[in-house]
């Protein structure tokens, strides 16, 4: 019997990957990616500051483990064109890496300040960020800022970060490259109660129809600054209330209202809770309001007018 091989069928991809040259991600920003399903890295250019570095660890997977000579770590600064340019940013010495029990083989951990990125960018890089470089990283650089590393071996030959076969080694955390990394840029605004008073436009989603949209107009408690007081509740002339919780980033920009029986007497279920954006004045609140026997799930769309 006979068999033909096919290398579309290698989740790895291995033929198209010269040994001794795969550096492997591993640390923070793995688990961000394989586990918890977040950017390994991002920024928000609105609050950033001095502080913020661009971190991650990663492994060197060879037969050959002093095959290495050095990593050459770019930006890509966009030029308006569909290639843009490959900054250096950091040269990084194989006498950098450690050989211990964190990995089988030599790992390094790699440290880029904001600061130096902005810098090889072309952006003013002065805190907080000016609006114009805030400007650019929402837009040109929305989708992100590409980290490349490539390889420099010591016979002298490189292994360029852009002949990395994504698309297999992907599949598989273990082999997941170090090589082509993304610095996630986030639009997030600061936290602010008394913005949040006022009219908005509301929509109530079901799950087979849209009721709205309708004026609701909140305004802020006198005894708790994150609680908002409304007299059109299910636009029925319902009194209710619903409260913020102050946030540090976008993952912790949550509204809720609370259990509580409505001016109509109607109640609203525990657990009804959603998002706010403080950029865009814009609320998405899943809840459940019930009269008497009847129950109504619905999200609760709102944008501030």
């Amino acid at each position: 019997m006979y068999s033909c091989k096919d290398d579309n069928l290698d989740p790895l991809q291995v033929n198209k990957i010269q040994k001794g040259k795969l550096l492997a991600l591993r640390g923070t920003q793995l688990q961000n990616i394989y586990v918890t399903g977040k950017p390994g890295a991002e920024f928000f250019p609105r609050i950033a500051t001095n502080a913020d570095q661009f971190v991650f660890d990663a492994e060197y997977l060879a037969e050959d483990p002093n095959s290495l000579e050095s990593l050459d770590i770019f930006v890509l600064k966009s030029n308006g064109t569909p290639t843009p340019d490959k900054v250096l940013v950091q040269n990084v010495p194989f006498s950098s890496f450690k050989k211990d029990a964190t990995y089988p083989n030599p790992w390094v951990t790699i440290t880029i300040p904001l600061t130096e990125i902005l810098s090889k960018l072309g952006l003013t890089n002065t805190y907080p960020l000016s609006a114009p470089t805030v400007n650019t990283l929402l837009t040109t650089y929305k989708f992100g800022i590409s980290i490349w590393t490539d390889l420099k071996l010591k016979d002298g030959s490189i292994a360029p970060a852009d002949k990395v076969v994504a698309s297999g080694l992907f599949q598989s955390n273990q082999f997941y490259p170090a090589q082509k990394l993304v610095y996630t840029v986030t639009d997030y605004c600061s936290y602010v109660a008394s913005s949040w008073a006022g009219a908005y436009t509301a929509n109530e989603i079901y799950s087979n129809s849209v009721y709205g949209p309708y004026t609701l107009n909140f305004t802020q408690d006198g005894s708790n600054p994150n609680r908002f007081n409304t007299t059109n509740f299910w636009d029925s002339g319902y009194t209710a209330y619903m409260v913020f919780s102050p946030s540090t980033n976008p993952s912790t920009q949550t509204v809720t209202f609370p259990a509580q029986t409505v001016g109509g007497g109607g109640t609203i279920d525990p657990g009804s809770t959603g998002t706010y954006d403080q950029c865009t004045g814009i609320l998405n609140i899943n809840l459940v309001y019930k009269e008497g026997a009847a129950s109504y799930p619905f999200r609760y769309n709102m944008k501030k007018n």
